[in-house]
C-alpha cells in the first residue's frame, strides 16, 4: 500500500535536529566551565628569620640620664646576612633602639619525603575523584539524551502508526461507499427499468383498448420488432463470437511467439554453454601432457566440481581409461587449467558448470 507524503515531517525532522544540537551544546558548556585548574603551588625556603617590624606603640622613651657613662663595648658576635626588611611608611620617623643580639634560630624543616608523597597522594585522589565525578555526570547526562532520543523514536512511531490506520480507515470507508454507490445505482437502473416496463405494458394495454381495429398492426409491428430484436442478438452473438475467435487467436499466436522465443532462448544458453565446455575441454587438453606408449583410444571420465571463479574444487576419477599414467596425466592437466572458463551468469553457472563430466581420450 502505498502511502503518502506526510505533512510536516520535514519540519518536524529539522525541529529534532535543532533539539539535539542544543541539547549537546548544554552538554558541553556544563561540562567545560566546572574545571577547575589547579594552580601552582611556591614555597620559600628561610636561612634566618627577618627582623620584627617596628612600630609607634613599641617604642619607648629613652630614660633621662644625668651623668651618663662612658659605654661598656659590646661583645663582637658573628655577623649573619639577614634580608633588608621592607621599610614600612609612617607619619613620623622614630629612630629605633639598638638591636640587641637576637640567638641563633634553627631553621624551619624542610618537608620529608614522605610527607611529599602524602600530599601527592591526597591531590591524585581529589583529582581521581573529580574526573570520577565528572564521568558519571557524562554517563548521566548520556542516559539522559538516550531516552530522550528513544521518547523521540517512539512518539515518531506511534505517530507513523496513527498515519497508516488512519490512511487505512480512509481506504475502508471510500471501498464501503464506493461499493453502496455501485448498489444503490444497480437498485435505480433496477428499478428504472421494472418502472419502464410497467409503463410500457400499461401503455399496450391502453392501446389495445381504445384502437381494437389497430390490434393486427400492433400485433405485425410488434413481431417486427421481436424479429429486429432476435436479429439484433443475432448480430450480438456473432459480433461476440468473432470478437472471441480474434482473441483465442491473439493468444495461441502470443504463446507461439513466446514457445519460439524460449526455444530461440534455450538454444542460445545451449549454443553459449557448449562453447565454455569446449572452452575447458581445450584448455585441459592443451595441458596434458601424454604418456609413451598408449595404445587404442582409452576413455578416461573425470567428475569435476567447480567454484565462482573457475577454481576447481574437486576432481574424481569417475571411469578409468586402464591406463593409470593417462588418467594422472588429465588429472594434473584439469589442476594446472585452473582458473577454467565459466560464464559470470549465476544460475547458468550453477545450472551447468557447478559439477561438470568431462570425457577425455588420447585421441581427441
Amino acid at each position: 500500500m502505498h502511502v503518502a507524503a506526510q505533512p510536516g515531517r520535514t519540519a518536524s525532522g529539522f525541529l529534532a535536529l535543532f533539539v539535539h544540537i542544543l541539547f549537546f551544546g548544554f552538554l558541553f558548556f556544563g561540562i567545560s566551565w566546572q574545571k577547575q585548574e589547579i594552580g601552582p603551588v611556591f614555597v620559600e625556603y628561610w636561612k634566618a628569620l627577618p627582623p620584627p617590624k617596628i612600630s609607634r606603640e613599641n617604642v619607648k622613651p629613652k630614660p633621662a640620664k644625668v651623668e651618663p657613662e662612658p659605654a661598656k663595648p659590646a661583645p663582637q658576635l658573628p655577623k649573619r646576612q639577614l634580608p633588608e626588611p621592607t621599610p614600612i611608611p609612617t607619619q613620623a620617623v622614630v629612630e629605633p633602639p639598638a638591636p640587641l643580639p637576637l640567638p641563633p634560630k634553627a631553621e624551619a624543616p624542610k618537608p620529608g619525603r614522605a610527607e611529599i608523597e602524602l600530599k601527592e597522594k591526597q591531590r591524585k585522589e581529589r583529582e581521581a575523584e573529580a574526573k570520577r565525578q565528572e564521568e558519571l555526570e557524562l554517563e548521566k547526562k548520556e542516559q539522559l539524551r538516550l531516552a530522550e532520543e528513544q521518547r523521540l523514536r517512539e512518539e515518531e512511531q506511534r505517530r507513523l502508526e496513527e498515519e497508516q490506520r488512519r490512511l487505512e480507515e480512509e481506504r475502508l470507508k471510500a471501498e464501503a461507499d464506493a461499493e453502496k454507490r455501485r448498489l444503490e445505482e444497480e437498485e435505480r437502473k433496477r428499478q428504472e427499468a421494472i418502472r419502464l416496463e410497467e409503463e410500457l405494458r400499461s401503455e399496450e394495454q391502453e392501446e389495445k383498448r381504445r384502437i381494437e381495429q389497430r390490434r393486427q398492426e400492433e400485433e405485425q409491428r410488434q413481431r417486427l420488432a421481436e424479429q429486429e430484436r432476435l436479429e439484433r442478438q443475432r448480430e450480438l452473438a456473432e459480433t461476440k463470437r468473432k470478437e472471441e475467435l480474434a482473441k483465442q487467436e491473439k493468444i495461441e499466436a502470443d504463446r507461439t511467439a513466446k514457445a519460439r522465443a524460449a526455444a530461440a532462448a534455450r538454444a542460445a544458453q545451449q549454443q553459449l554453454v557448449d562453447d565454455f565446455k569446449a572452452r575447458i575441454s581445450a584448455k585441459v587438453r592443451s595441458r596434458v601432457v601424454m604418456p609413451p606408449n598408449i595404445s587404442g583410444n582409452p576413455e578416461a571420465l573425470y567428475e569435476v566440481v567447480l567454484l565462482p571463479g573457475g577454481d576447481v574444487l574437486s576432481a574424481t576419477l569417475k571411469k578409468s581409461s586402464g591406463v593409470s599414467a593417462y588418467d594422472a596425466a588429465v588429472r594434473r592437466a584439469i589442476m594446472a587449467a585452473q582458473p577454467l572458463p565459466v560464464p559470470s551468469e549465476s544460475n547458468l553457472f550453477q545450472e551447468h558448470f557447478r559439477q561438470l563430466i568431462m570425457s577425455f581420450r588420447p585421441k581427441e
